[in-house]
């Protein structure tokens, strides 16, 4: 049972990168999506932060969808695979373009001051093994955030997560057969996925996200100089709840922590 949640600290960099990922998560909604961005254009950026940065795009559903609202955006992603779809789906041009890169090193790719929003959405950062990479990830957004720039983090709600919890299912995904274990171990929300490749080849990967709670972020948010003035509870921006299926918190860089 052990091997069941023996997995590598940078199990993300693979997994995100391979086919059965995107077999798995495939089902994810585009018009949710829009609509989500839809709402937060209007609603929270509102015609005053025309440049935003989207970290961890993934295949660029959310950064598309900024551009769609008349924003300027930019992705970026660690897997190349994702990062390849997002060009090839999307596209790129003045307004839209994508980065192959780590979050944690975004002075690498990006200049200081150069977004006036950040979003990080669908529960795409809290995977580091190490606090200090997570830290380092959010001093990044501070960088490349201008003075009072926004940072939106959409997250899961743990406590709901944790009481929903479903410890066993097996799902069949196109030529894919997912057995999955789900538990709650060392402040983590961990997840075991074994299945076997179309070529016969057996896989198995461990996620792991941090079981962040709202004032858990809003203390880290607070290290970094930035205060939190919205916390939304779902994609439609209801205020948040206990009972609330996601935590979205909107941040302002007051300064750099």
């Amino acid at each position: 049972m052990s091997d069941l949640w023996k997995s590598d600290d940078n199990w993300f960099a693979t997994w995100f990168n391979t086919a059965a990922y995107h077999a798995l998560y495939g089902e994810r909604n585009a018009d949710e999506a829009f609509r989500f961005i839809e709402a937060l254009t209007e609603e929270v950026l509102n015609g005053d932060y025309p440049r935003v940065l989207d970290m961890g795009c993934g295949t660029g559903r959310h950064t598309a969808a900024f551009v769609a609202k008349g924003l300027h955006a930019v992705g970026i992603d660690l897997s190349p695979n994702s990062i390849e779809t997002a060009r090839l789906e999307c596209g790129e041009s003045e307004q839209l373009r994508f980065i192959q890169g780590d979050m944690r090193y975004m002075d690498e790719y990006l200049e200081a001051g150069s977004f006036d929003a950040v979003a990080s959405l669908f529960t795409s950062i809290g995977y580091f093994e190490q606090k200090e990479d997570l830290m380092k990830t959010l001093r990044g957004v501070c960088r490349v955030l201008r003075d009072r720039g926004l940072f939106i983090v959409d997250f899961l709600n743990p406590e709901l997560v944790i009481s929903e919890l479903v410890k066993e299912e097996v799902k069949e995904v196109d030529d894919y057969v997912f057995r999955i274990h789900r538990r709650v171990a060392n402040g983590r929300i961990e997840k075991s996925i074994q299945f076997v490749e179309p070529n016969g080849v057996h896989q198995h990967y461990v996620e792991r996200v941090r079981a962040l709670t709202p004032m858990d972020w809003r203390e880290l948010l607070a290290d970094m100089g930035m205060r939190v003035e919205l916390h939304f509870g779902d994609y439609s921006l209801n205020p948040w709840c206990e009972q609330s299926p996601r935590s979205i918190l909107v941040a302002r860089k007051m300064s750099c922590g």
